[in-house]
């Protein structure tokens, strides 16, 4: 489960199944997922964020994003569609970088993207449960890649950060080679000042437009991506903290523990110790009941 392996059947790019969840502990998966809540409520974690996802609110998971689904207080049924990362990179290549979609943060600012998008998980769970004939197989990668096509424009982060007006293209660009350059380097201390000479622009501009756009400085968002990967380090492997720290770019275990508890809210030895496990012990923790994809039709229209 960590990662989880998800295999695609029928050469399709895409499956999705119904499911009343009472725990999914941490993991993390190639495939891009979509969750939408047909009943009740569920928390998901998406590494450090908290969301509490109610009747009707949808969430994407981006691929190899750390996250978990707990049960709320209510009973509930999810939607859980995932779509094959081959597939999007063929289609997107590396325009694709990370989106930034949860109805329940900014749904009511932005109603009609969350409303077509819903359109396009709707018309894909009628294509995935039709009979195969002539046909099936196209109409089902048409909608995928007009739905991914979608998606990359109306939620990418770095185009839309938070918000709902996009930044210029002059500018997007100016982002994905600071998320493309810190990613490649991820294992290194970066200085704002090294990467504004890399990409050619001035310190102040870049200094301006990453707090603008993300309400973050760089190094704050360059930490929380090396301790996402440390997470990942601590529940897949009985690696020293001290090698983990030093692999994902701290010089000191002691920053990887500042940070840790600053996004996580604990060590990462607490951490380590409250969700690490090994494979028969995760799918104990897993717990969840499956139903066929027609229960979708109970929650359309």
């Amino acid at each position: 489960m960590r990662p989880e392996i998800i295999e695609f059947v029928d050469k399709l790019p895409v499956r999705a199944f119904v499911r009343s969840v009472e725990e999914y502990p941490y993991h993390w998966h190639e495939a891009l997922e979509i969750v939408q809540v047909f009943k009740g409520s569920v928390h998901i974690s998406l590494g450090n964020d908290e969301l509490l996802l109610h009747e009707n609110d949808l969430a994407v998971i981006n691929m190899n994003e750390l996250h978990r689904i707990v049960k709320s207080r209510q009973d509930n049924q999810i939607l859980i569609m995932q779509i094959d990362s081959g597939f999007y990179r063929k289609l997107l290549g590396d325009r694709y970088l990370f989106l930034y979609c949860c109805s329940s943060y900014h749904e009511t600012k932005a109603p009609d993207r969350y409303k077509k998008l819903k359109g396009y998980v709707a018309r894909l769970i009628e294509a995935l449960k039709a009979k195969p004939q002539a046909g099936h197989h196209k109409n089902i990668e048409n909608l995928v890649t007009a739905m991914l096509h979608y998606l990359t424009y109306n939620f990418d982060l770095l185009r839309w950060g938070y918000g709902t007006v996009a930044f210029e293209e002059r500018q997007v660009e100016r982002l994905k080679q600071i998320a493309l350059y810190s990613n490649k380097n991820c294992d290194r201390t970066l200085g704002l000042k090294e990467l504004a000479a890399e990409i050619e622009v001035s310190l102040h501009h870049l200094s301006h437009d990453i707090k603008n756009k993300f309400g973050f400085t760089f190094q704050e968002l360059l930490y929380y991506s090396r301790i996402e990967r440390a997470a990942k380090l601590l529940l897949s492997s009985d690696r020293r903290i001290m090698d983990i720290a030093m692999e994902c770019g701290f010089s000191d275990p002691k920053y990887l523990i500042k940070h840790f508890k600053l996004n996580f809210g604990c060590t990462p030895s607490k951490f380590r110790k409250a969700h690490q496990a090994d494979g028969k012990a995760l799918a104990a923790q897993a717990r969840y009941q499956d139903y066929p994809l027609s229960e979708a039709d109970k929650y359309s229209g």
